[in-house]
């Protein structure tokens, strides 16, 4: 916000850092989907063991994996929606003060 108090949009940096906002989130996803996914395969082993400490372990364990890989993906996808919603807020931001200015200078003629 300017000191005036007016707010000032830079469009093409605000554009930029709502693609790269998005592309984090996408990124977020990847590493889920890689790193996740080993994480997923190599505790399938259970290598705690299968005794009873070990079935008690994995009961738990599973749990927590699949809440933490379910919100590993959920973090990604919101980070990327929140790059996508900037985008189209600074579209609409745009396209409102070029309608603005429009109706002012129609309105002086």
């Amino acid at each position: 916000m300017a000191p005036d108090g007016d707010i000032w949009l830079d469009p093409a940096l605000a554009g930029r850092g709502g693609r790269d906002l998005a592309a984090a989130g996408r990124a977020i996803t990847a590493q889920r989907d890689r790193l996740g996914a080993d994480l997923a395969v190599r505790s399938a082993g259970r290598p705690w063991g299968r005794d009873d400490i070990g079935a008690t372990f994995d009961r738990i364990y599973r749990t927590a994996e699949t809440t933490v890989l379910r919100g590993w993906r959920g973090s990604g996808r919101h980070v990327e929606g929140l790059g996508d919603r900037v985008l189209r807020s600074v579209d609409a931001h745009v396209r409102t003060d070029a309608g603005a200015g429009r109706r002012v200078a129609d309105a002086a003629t």
